[in-house]
């Protein structure tokens, strides 16, 4: 039952529109119950003439002459009355069921979208973002549904109580053997609805294995296509076609043999109504028109009590899905706020590694080990090493998409874990080595961090970052719109955009990993140029290969095996003739000067 309540809960806001609904849905189906009735007073009480004075029959010949023809006619209008109304009900019931779908909607997206936002850097590294965007744009749905079947139900059971009464008052014999299908309607609905189940979470797996594996493919067109690999990836690809429509297969012939049994049990039912309505008939204890009614109600009968014995099955689907969404909003995000979190107003600090260590929850194997460092404000500083020795998990820990698994991050001695999450973050500015490109215009992708900046801020970072030259040879400069992931750009370029972008924030601490891996020696010397340009202004804090790069360096630090090595400054480190002096060996010709002396 708490399921139920959370799935609908995300309706609650419109709850004056749901009673709407639910008033309109209930008088829908009883101006639906009349439809029958002028049809059977007609051949009663015109074309028979056999006397009636029950209710039903005073409501609709009282305001009608005492004529055949009067009658007749007064009979067609409200046939056509009734119908008209029944039309105008339906087209109000289903603007309001879709405002209320629509906003519910709405909201559940929003909840989901915030939780992932919300969500550790560990969690999306690990779950396929086809999947993600599933859960997003489909598995939201189920909610609606839960309500949509729930008020059907709703509905469904009174209309039931209401066509037995009526039913009954007419003949309460035929109207016992027309119930006599439902202990079997609900024993088959019972039965199907676990299997359908079971058949809507594999349909749900499946589309969204599919969803990943277009996204997946479509992401890296360009590696297929240089590789030659189309026809693997097309083999992929059908083999998750075919595994998406066997899923939708299983659940159609579980639907059909369902409809199958349902339609049996109707049809039994429906013979057993003519047989014995026209039995009594036959004797005189029912008018023909009551028959008329009963198997005009019959049909109206069926719908609401399938919907009634087959709440269960017709609800799975929507339970599948929500399931699904329920998932991820009730999983620990991980990285949060603590409840006593204390503000960090945004200003120059101390940035300290205080023994920090890290391992993925993945390996047991260390990637940090007691790695400890100290950063003044203003100053520059690197994190150099050979691939594979934690400097980029050390970037991660920084703006805190991780958290340390032993040891502390520090910002004036204060552990990031006991300041507010987006306080921290707005001290740190991060370019990754894969540079984020959003489709938007380039001032647009330049502000992304800040987004008052003026034009004149953008086009500073710009050519801090040396992208000015090239900004500015497109047709519309700084107005030209980037593809999705920048594809229009070269890598050189989206990597200076990038850095422009970090730039132009007002985070005291920037940090850049291998922030000149795709420049050439010219705008290399011009970004490096510009990072010196900020000492004693911007704490900087880069991760580089290029020995180029770090050499004006405040301090060095030289990793190894998840640890700092060494530090110092070029110089120191150069004269101390090991990893580091090694690493320049190879990279940089060096000077006399540079070369350690013979001890």
């Amino acid at each position: 039952m708490r399921f139920y309540v959370r799935a609908v809960s995300y309706f609650f806001p419109d709850w004056p529109l749901v009673c709407v609904w639910v008033f309109l849905v209930t008088l829908s189906t009883a101006v639906g119950l009349l439809v029958a009735w002028p049809m059977a007073i007609l051949i009663d009480s015109v074309l028979e003439s056999t006397a009636k004075h029950d209710w039903i029959h005073r409501l609709f010949l009282g305001p009608l002459p005492h004529n055949p023809i009067g009658r007749l006619l007064g009979l067609a209008a409200a046939g056509f009355a009734i119908k008209l109304l029944q039309d105008l009900l339906s087209a109000v019931l289903t603007l309001v069921c879709n405002h209320i779908n629509y906003n519910g909607l709405m909201r559940v997206r929003c909840d989901l979208y915030r939780k992932l936002q919300a969500m550790s850097m560990a969690y999306h590294k690990s779950q396929p973002q086809g999947d993600t965007i599933y859960r997003l744009s489909s598995d939201t749905y189920g909610c609606q549904i839960i309500l949509g079947i729930l008020v059907s139900t709703t509905v469904a059971a009174v209309t039931l109580v209401g066509m037995f009464y009526i039913l009954s008052t007419r003949s309460l014999s035929l109207t016992l053997s027309a119930f006599t299908v439902v202990p079997f309607l609900a024993i088959a609905n019972i039965a199907f609805g676990r299997r359908f189940r079971a058949r809507s979470l594999d349909c749900k797996e499946r589309d969204s294995e599919f969803t990943t594996a277009v996204q997946r493919s479509m992401s890296c067109i360009g590696l297929v296509q240089a590789f030659g690999r189309e026809a693997e990836e097309f083999s992929q690809f059908r083999g998750a076609v075919r595994e998406t429509i066997r899923a939708g297969w299983g659940l159609n012939r579980e639907q059909i043999v369902y409809n199958i049994l349902v339609g049996t049990l109707f049809g039994i039912g429906g013979a057993i109504v003519f047989g014995y309505g026209g039995y009594l008939v036959y004797h005189g204890t029912l008018s023909l028109g009551e028959l008329i009614v009963f198997t005009s109600y019959l049909g109206l009968l069926w719908g609401p009590l399938c919907t009634l014995t087959g709440f269960y099955a017709s609800i799975q689907q929507g339970v599948a899905s929500a399931e699904r969404v329920f998932e991820i909003l009730d999983r620990d995000q991980v990285i949060a706020d603590d409840t006593h979190a204390r503000p960090l107003p945004c200003r120059p600090r101390v940035l300290e590694l205080d023994d920090v260590g890290f391992s993925y929850a993945s390996t047991a194997k260390p990637v940090l080990e007691r790695l400890s460092a100290r950063i003044e404000p203003g100053q520059m500083v690197a994190f150099v090493g050979s691939s594979g020795v934690g400097k980029s998990t050390l970037l991660n820990l920084l703006p805190r998409f991780y958290d340390p698994t032993s040891g502390a991050l520090r910002f004036d001695g204060i552990d990031a874990r006991e300041v507010r999450l987006a306080d921290l973050r707005r001290h740190v500015a991060l370019v990754l080595q894969d540079s984020v490109i959003l489709p938007t215009t380039i001032a647009e992708n330049i502000a992304y961090g800040r987004p008052g900046a003026s034009p004149e801020q953008i086009h500073e970072a710009a050519r801090l970052a040396g992208a000015a030259e090239f900004i500015a040879a497109l047709p519309q400069g700084y107005d030209t719109p980037t593809t999705e992931g920048g594809q229009s750009m070269s890598g050189g370029q989206r990597q200076r955009i990038a850095i422009a972008r970090a730039l132009l924030t007002e985070a005291p601490i920037i940090v850049l990993d291998e922030p000149t891996s795709a420049l050439d020696p010219l705008h290399e010397r011009l970004v490096t140029d510009a990072l010196r340009n900020l000492k004693g202004k911007r704490t900087i804090i880069l991760v580089s290969h290029r020995l180029s790069t770090v050499r004006g360096c405040d301090q060095i630090f030289v990793m190894e095996r998840g640890s700092v090595a060494e530090s110092g400054t070029h110089e120191h480190l150069i004269a101390l003739g090991g990893i580091y002096a090694m690493m320049a060996g190879q990279q940089v010709p060096m000077t006399a000067a540079d070369l350690p002396t013979a001890a």
